[in-house]
């Protein structure tokens, strides 16, 4: 069901411009993949279905999530090429009320023969990777009165129940016979992975996540490295996908060692680490084993007080006697004035 018919640029819009799982089902209270919804861009008349025409429009909607503006989306489509901006697990800003629901593919106006074949295939990838028959939509669905757009739904359903059911699967060649059995090869049939380096972040699982060994060709082929709990925290340093459609994060040491193994995009949510405030340093105590250094003692030199000096007294009774004898003498003296 699952192949590597076309390949998947990728070209991954800002973080600004899209949620996480966890993002979406706090702003719009549930998340989901359910559908893919389909747009195209202009019409017909106005801008063409080439390559430089597709590249185009990649450039014009990476830069609207540069600077945290909607539209954005998950794919852009056309019969040239195929790219990937946005992880189909993540919510893109395109379809309104169809946002946390729906993927969001951007599409040229010309649809041609191998542009519904294309679309098909996509179709049929993104209902291999979430396991179940997605709707499809198409942007006016969502928002009335908008012209985006009026591609054939029935069309795009019936191409990709063809993929699913392996009509357009290669016939294998029959071996020409040969007079003696040769022994069997083992199979050499190998995948190539479309890494992207992404900025350093952290993730943590949000439920017990394999580590895979990203070498599978079949999904019944695919083997567990080893299972991580709930709740780990992974520091990521680039984006793997697979050419049977999955997403996958490598560490840091898996993606500069060249270790294909990673766990599952779907699996994991971004994580950001709770820094704890500064402690107050305003008083600073000594720790509790320091030694005590006792107050310094401080010596010195006292001060001499002076030792006043004072006149030498005359005894009360020598001054007493003067007194009295000036009396004496004034008393005698108005007494020889009253003889006279």
């Amino acid at each position: 069901m699952a192949d590597n018919s076309y390949e998947i640029e990728t070209q991954f819009a800002s973080k600004a411009g899209w949620f996480t799982p966890t993002e979406a089902r706090s702003y719009y209270g549930k998340y989901s993949r359910d559908g893919v919804t389909y747009h195209w861009w202009n019409s017909p008349d106005k801008i063409g279905g080439s390559a430089a025409d597709h590249d185009s429009i990649v450039n014009y909607l990476n830069g609207r999530a540069a600077v945290g503006q909607a539209p954005t989306v998950n794919y852009v489509l056309s019969e040239p090429k195929l790219t990937l901006c946005i992880a189909p697990e993540n919510v893109a800003w395109t379809s309104s009320a169809g946002n946390p629901t729906t993927i969001g593919v951007e599409c040229t106006p010309q649809w041609t023969d191998g542009f519904y074949k294309k679309a098909g295939w996509l179709h049929s990838q993104l209902e291999g990777r979430f396991g179940k028959r997605l709707a499809i939509y198409v942007h006016y669905e969502w928002q009335p009165g908008t012209a985006c757009s009026p591609m054939d739904k029935a069309r795009i359903r019936n191409e990709a129940d063809k993929w699913n059911s392996g009509f357009y699967d290669s016939p294998k060649p029959v071996p020409a016979p040969t007079p003696t059995p040769l022994p069997p090869t083992p199979p050499t049939s190998t995948i190539t992975l479309q890494i992207s380096d992404i900025t350093n972040k952290k993730v943590r699982l949000t439920k017990d996540t394999n580590l895979w060994d990203l070498g599978f060709t079949t999904w019944a082929g695919a083997k567990s490295v080893k299972t991580l709990p709930a709740g780990t925290i992974v520091e990521v340093s680039a984006l793997a996908v697979h050419p049977l459609g999955g997403h996958y994060y490598l560490s840091e040491y898996s993606y500069s060692r060249g270790v294909g193994n990673g766990i599952n995009v779907v699996d994991c949510e971004d994580y950001i680490d709770v820094v704890a405030p500064p402690k107050d340093t305003s008083v600073i105590q000594p720790p509790k084993d320091a030694p005590t250094v006792p107050a310094p003692i401080i010596t010195t030199t006292p001060t001499p007080v002076p030792i006043p000096v004072t006149e030498p007294t005359v005894p009360v009774n020598k001054v007493v006697a003067f007194l009295l004898s000036i009396v004496k003498s004034i008393t005698d003296f108005i007494a020889g004035l009253a003889k006279k």
